[in-house]
C-alpha cells in the first residue's frame, strides 16, 4: 500500500509472493505486476469513512496475509490506526510513526544521540535561511523556501537550512541491529524539493558516516523492517533531516536483494536473508510534466517504469520513470540520455520540452 507501489509489487512478484497493490495511480507497471489493484486516492488525501470502508471491501475480499506499506500514510495516522487494527500490517505502529514525524522530538533524539540535525523552530523566525515544511508528509511536495509572507499550514515547522548534497539512507532494522542497504544521492524535481528519483552512491567515508548515524539513532526510534532517513552530507558530516518510518522508493536502486523478505522476516522474528552491498552504479529518475500532456496519445516503451494507463497529466505531476544501471557513474549517464535520445525520436521534441526528464 502506497502512492505508488508499484516497485514493491514488482519485488514482491519477484521474490514469489501474490500481490494485491493499494495504489494512488495504479499505473500499468503495478497492474502488471499485482494479481490485482485497488485504486485509492486516500494515499494522497484525507479520506471520509465510506470511502475507507471501499477500501476494507477490496481488502477483506483478496484476504491479505500481511499489508505492507509504503508512502502516504504519515500525515493520515487515523487512517493508519483503522487499518493497523484490522489487519495483519508488517509495518511500524502509528504510534511510532507519528512520534518520528514530529520533527521537535526527532530533533531532540538526535541531540540526545550526539547526531547532527538542523535547528527546528515552532514560530516564526526573524533571521537566517529556513524551510517551512509540514509535519508529516512525504515526498517533498511540502518543502519551500522560507518567506516572511508565506501561508502557514496545520502542522507547519520550520527547519534552518542546510547546504551540502541531499543524500538517502536505506536500511533494515531488525531485533538490535540495524543494517546499512544502501547510500544514494537524491534527485529533486525542478524549483522544489520533491522527489525526483536517486542514484547509488560509494564513498567510503560517507558509508562509515550513515553507519556511524545508524547505530547512534535507530536503537532509540522503535522502528523496525525497511526505512530511510533523508540527510545533508557537508564537509564530511551527516545532518539527518527526516526519518521515513516505512519502505522507500529508492528501493529501486537495490532491486537485486531480497528487500520484501527482509523485511517481513523482521516483523516475524525470523532469520533475516543475506544483503550484500551493491557495487555497481545505478540510477532512477522521474520525469514531471511541464504543461498538461495527454498520454493517451503517446507510446510508452516497455524499458520505461511507472507507465500510465492514459489520460491528462498536468503540470507539476509525475508522467513515469526511467532507470538504468552500469560498472560506473559515467556509463549509466549515458545510458539515461540515450533512453532520452530515443523518447524525443519517438514523443517528438515539443512533447519533449515539455517534459522535464530530471537526468542530471
Amino acid at each position: 500500500m502506497s502512492q505508488s507501489a508499484r516497485i514493491y509489487s514488482q519485488m514482491a512478484q519477484q521474490e514469489g509472493f501474490s500481490v494485491f497493490a493499494v495504489d494512488a495511480f495504479a499505473d500499468a507497471d503495478t497492474r502488471q505486476a499485482a494479481q490485482s489493484v485497488y485504486q485509492w486516492p486516500g494515499l494522497c488525501e484525507q479520506q471520509p469513512g465510506d470511502e475507507m470502508a471501499g477500501l476494507f471491501a477490496a481488502l477483506d475480499a483478496f484476504q491479505p496475509d500481511a499489508v505492507l506499506i509504503g508512502s502516504g500514510l504519515e500525515a493520515n495516522l487515523a487512517s493508519y490506526g483503522v487499518l493497523s487494527a484490522r489487519y495483519a500490517l508488517l509495518a511500524n505502529l502509528p504510534a511510532t510513526v507519528g512520534r518520528v514525524k514530529t520533527p521537535q522530538w526527532l530533533k531532540a533524539c538526535c541531540d540526545a544521540h550526539s547526531v547532527q540535525s538542523p535547528s527546528i523552530a515552532d514560530t516564526q523566525p526573524t533571521t537566517g535561511q529556513w524551510l517551512y515544511k509540514q509535519a508529516g508528509q512525504c515526498g517533498g511536495c511540502h518543502v519551500q523556501h522560507w518567506q516572511s509572507e508565506i501561508n502557514e499550514v496545520e502542522r507547519g515547522y520550520w527547519q534552518a537550512f542546510q547546504p551540502g548534497q541531499v543524500i538517502g539512507i536505506l536500511f533494515l532494522a531488525h531485533a538490535q541491529s540495524v543494517t546499512l542497504i544502501g547510500v544514494h544521492a537524491l534527485r529533486q524535481h525542478a524549483g522544489s524539493y520533491a522527489y525526483a528519483g536517486a542514484t547509488r552512491l560509494h564513498d567510503a567515508l560517507l558509508y562509515e558516516a550513515a553507519n556511524h548515524v545508524l547505530q547512534a539513532l535507530v536503537p532509540a526510534l522503535g522502528l523496525v523492517g525497511i526505512n530511510s532517513i533523508d540527510a545533508i552530507w557537508h564537509e564530511g558530516t551527516l545532518h539527518v533531516i527526516e526519518v521515513n518510518p516505512r519502505l522507500s522508493a529508492s528501493m529501486r536502486l537495490y532491486m537485486a536483494l531480497p528487500l520484501i523478505q527482509a523485511h517481513m522476516a523482521s516483523f516475524l522474528h525470523e532469520a533475516v536473508p543475506a544483503l550484500a552491498q551493491q557495487r555497481n552504479a545505478a540510477s532512477h529518475c522521474i520525469m514531471y510534466a511541464r504543461k498538461t500532456i495527454d498520454v493517451s496519445q503517446l507510446s510508452f516503451p516497455d524499458w520505461l517504469e511507472d507507465r500510465p494507463c492514459g489520460g491528462n497529466i498536468t503540470a507539476g505531476q509525475p508522467i513515469c520513470s526511467v532507470y538504468a544501471e552500469g560498472q560506473s557513474d559515467r556509463e549509466v549517464q549515458q545510458a539515461l540520455l540515450d533512453k532520452k535520445t530515443r523518447l524525443e525520436k519517438l514523443w517528438g521534441t515539443y512533447v519533449c520540452d515539455n517534459i522535464e526528464f530530471n537526468i542530471h
